[in-house]
């Protein structure tokens, strides 16, 4: 059996506030609001010395793993740059690299990667506790470019033993949620979500995330 050993590698900084901010932008919304979670700080963990012996997609879920721990319990959901902007976390925000000698996540594959992190999570947990879970998920795109809800993107969950179990009961149930969920919740929220942009003077992406 292998020993662990501490990590000796230094501890990540969080990124610098970017320059240039408007007179608009309110302080209380900037005393804390910079994210650990960046490309910029992954790239970091990626290459310190606890990742050696470690697979490239072992390593990169490592790094997020330790960024992202306790983001629900951090009280930062309501910070932004600017007032009634987006959370400092935004991909959007993370700064490309021209560095060739460093690989990279690009915005959207840190997205999509960290959507898969989460259906890992709730599979281990319905492992770890025999439990259900049903999750609804659905990125942020254009308000333009969806109008109804038949038209939202939705990257579903559910745990796949009871749905194996009772599919056809489950599966006229999880349409109704889906369908609610779209129309009630994703529909407003790309209106908010475009006034954000706005605020940001951020193109909003054209596209959505996609589950595997």
């Amino acid at each position: 059996m292998s020993t662990s050993t501490m990590p000796h590698s230094k501890p990540v900084q969080s990124a610098s506030p970017p320059e240039g901010l408007s007179e608009r932008d309110d302080p209380k919304f900037l005393t804390i609001g910079y994210s650990h979670f960046s490309i910029l700080n992954l790239t970091a963990l990626y290459n310190s010395t606890f990742a050696e012996g470690f697979s490239n997609d072992e390593r990169q879920a490592a790094a997020r793993m330790l960024l992202r721990h306790n983001a629900h319990l951090d009280g930062t959901h309501f910070q932004s740059r600017v007032k009634g902007g987006l959370h400092p976390a935004y991909v959007g925000f993370n700064p490309s690299t021209n560095d060739k000698k460093v690989r990279t996540l690009s915005n959207k594959e840190l997205t999509e990667a960290a959507l898969q992190d989460i259906f890992d999570v709730v599979t281990m947990q319905d492992h770890l506790d025999g439990g259900i879970t049903v999750m609804l998920h659905c990125a942020r795109v254009k308000s333009t470019s969806v109008q109804t809800a038949d038209e939202v993107t939705v990257n579903l969950y559910v745990t796949p033993r009871e749905l194996r179990e009772t599919p056809e009961c489950i599966g006229s149930d999880i349409a109704v949620l889906v369908q609610a969920f779209c129309q009630e919740f994703a529909l407003p929220h790309f209106q908010r979500f475009n006034k954000c942009c706005n605020l940001e003077i951020i193109t909003p992406p054209e596209y959505n995330v996609q589950a595997v």
